[in-house]
């Protein structure tokens, strides 16, 4: 009965999906992506209604940033991703993406009552001193109140929407299902590798409607930046968490971009430009941990001036190996070698395999290896740097990692806020310090050590497993199992060509018969006849003319006769 309900659950949100997409004129979209069986039976038989005029005024990339809000938190934070993919879409629909706004009309707070008393198994004034019934904020995954402990303390309770994991579940499985159906029918999606795209979103958005994972990352910052004069992170309450309901301290303060209001406030834009830049510098650098989300609602100023980080949910990892190998890209610029850079762009995920670039790939690195060649490190802006090598492998069809894109997107945003508070804003200027240090770490006689111990180590996990891999490799050639993975290139549009090819054969084959068995029937004079002319002859020529036209006209429009 589950499973029944569970896919009746599955058509009906399909079905919710079509119509709002053919309502802001995606019609085309349903139909490619396999999605018409899910159209209204009356669009079926007399095809979509016309645009109402208010949609025909909006461009494009307008219309579905309205159609992703509509469908709810899964398709807007899908587009919220989508817009750290400036290597996949176009820079207008980028800009209008990002514009997304993850809003939703209020629960009541008697829905948010039963999800505290549930998560707690207590009454709601036995948890909290008191509890004010008015949301001061309101998204599609949850609703955040004010209340106060029995010990006095302030707080803010996020508390999770009522069913909105079930449609979040509904909705991961439908993307997923049409991600399939893309790389399986739709041969130009292969670049953008649709199915491994839906699984990282996947898995991003259980974390976000995991408020556990939430209050570990919050923690987490609270720990790297304790003691900040200049950033404060709201401690949590873990007595008073659980996956569906969060507690951390309140903060008061206004969205980081309300310049007027902090100008009126007497406050330093410059500082708190300077601030914000050298938090993202401390995190990256120094933490490998940075906030991933931080658009203006996630970001306040205290009126003391301190920066607040608020919402957790998104963070980015920036481990050991991908930092050493950022020290490479500088190393690289530095001494001109571009096959230093290619090692390091290789280890980073970019090229598939150091050697295995393309000449034109090469070319690009070359150029922009000049670009920033004798350069010093402030006239280098990190966010310039890693956009302009995110370009390179977009024009190029490379695949670029989520980590990377996340990072970058992540400066991108810290950007343009900094650039809001200050117009002069220079991240590069800023970065040079720790960049200076970083490269001077390496040349330390510690560092040179560990790197020597390290390959040293690898030499001889080497020497003691080889000897055991050759052993398992010829055991399954002795047993006939060994297998060989081998990836071919441009093999589809052979084995559709050869499909084309055999298909013409056979309607010629087919109308060539049709032509000799017409004439053989009209020698008979059998009946019943037309004009003396057998009829089953004259209606085998008349079907052969049609398809000999379809075949006429299909190779004509082909371009290739």
């Amino acid at each position: 009965m589950r499973l029944l309900d569970k896919g009746i659950a599955y058509v009906k949100r399909y079905r919710q999906i079509v119509d709002v997409m053919i309502k802001h004129g995606f019609g085309y979209l349903v139909d490619r992506f396999g999605l018409r069986p899910f159209r209204s039976l009356r669009e079926k038989l007399f095809g979509p209604r016309p645009l109402k005029e208010q949609m025909l005024r909006l461009s494009e990339a307008q219309r579905l940033r309205l159609a992703l809000e509509e469908l709810g938190p899964t398709f807007i934070k899908f587009g919220q991703i989508l817009s750290t993919r400036y290597d996949l879409i176009p820079e207008e629909y980028i800009r209008e993406l990002s514009r997304l706004q993850d809003s939703a009309p209020p629960f009541e707070f008697s829905e948010a009552k039963k999800v505290i008393e549930k998560e707690f198994g207590r009454k709601l004034d036995e948890i909290f001193q008191s509890f004010n019934p008015e949301q001061i904020a309101s998204a599609s995954i949850g609703q955040v109140y004010r209340a106060t402990l029995s010990g006095g303390e302030e707080v803010a309770v996020k508390v999770m929407r009522p069913g909105v994991e079930d449609i979040i579940e509904t909705d991961l499985a439908i993307l997923m299902s049409i991600a399939r159906f893309a790389d399986k029918h739709i041969k130009e999606s292969k670049f953008f590798n649709p199915v491994g795209f839906v699984d990282e979103f996947s898995r991003i958005m259980r974390q976000e409607i995991d408020y556990v994972n939430e209050a570990q990352n919050a923690d987490r910052f609270y720990s790297n930046f304790k003691g900040s004069a200049t950033v404060r992170i709201p401690k949590m309450y873990w007595e008073y968490t659980t996956k569906h309901v969060l507690t951390q301290e309140f903060s008061e303060g206004i969205k980081i971009t309300e310049i007027e209001r902090i100008e009126s406030m007497g406050l330093d834009k410059k500082k708190i430009s300077f601030d914000l830049a050298n938090a993202y510098l401390k995190m990256i650098f120094e933490d490998g941990f940075y906030h991933a989300d931080p658009h203006p609602g996630n970001i306040l100023v205290s009126h003391e001036g301190s920066i607040i980080f608020l919402d957790f949910g998104m963070a980015g990892h920036i481990d050991p190996i991908l930092h050493e190998n950022l020290a490479h890209l500088i190393i690289a610029i530095q001494l001109n070698d571009i096959d230093i850079l290619i090692e390091a762009l290789a280890e980073i995920g970019l090229i598939s395999d150091a050697g295995s670039e393309s000449p034109q790939l090469r070319i690009k690195l070359e150029e922009f290896l000049s670009k920033y060649y004798n350069l010093s490190s402030k006239f280098i802006d990190p966010t310039l740097f890693l956009h302009d090598i995110i370009n390179i492998f977009a024009k190029t069809r490379g695949k670029i990692p989520t980590n990377i894109m996340l990072l970058s997107k992540t400066l991108v945003i810290r950007d343009e806020i900094s650039r809001k508070l200050d117009p002069e804003h220079n991240f590069g200027e800023l970065t040079k310090p720790y960049v200076d240090k970083m490269l001077e770490e390496r040349t330390k006689a510690s560092h040179l050590i560990k790197e020597a111990e390290k390959t040293v180590l690898d030499y001889i996990r080497l020497v003691k497993t080889l000897p055991r891999r050759v052993n398992h490799i010829l055991a399954k050639a002795e047993k006939g199992t060994l297998k060989l993975e081998l990836e071919h290139l441009e093999l589809e549009t052979l084995v559709e060509e050869m499909d084309i090819l055999s298909n013409r054969l056979s309607f010629s084959m087919i109308i060539a018969s049709l032509i000799v068995g017409s004439s053989l029937i009209i020698q008979t004079r059998m009946q019943p006849s037309l004009f003396g002319v057998p009829f089953l002859g004259i209606f085998g020529f008349l079907i052969a003319g049609f398809l000999g036209i379809g075949l006429l006209v299909s190779i004509i429009r082909s371009g290739r006769w």
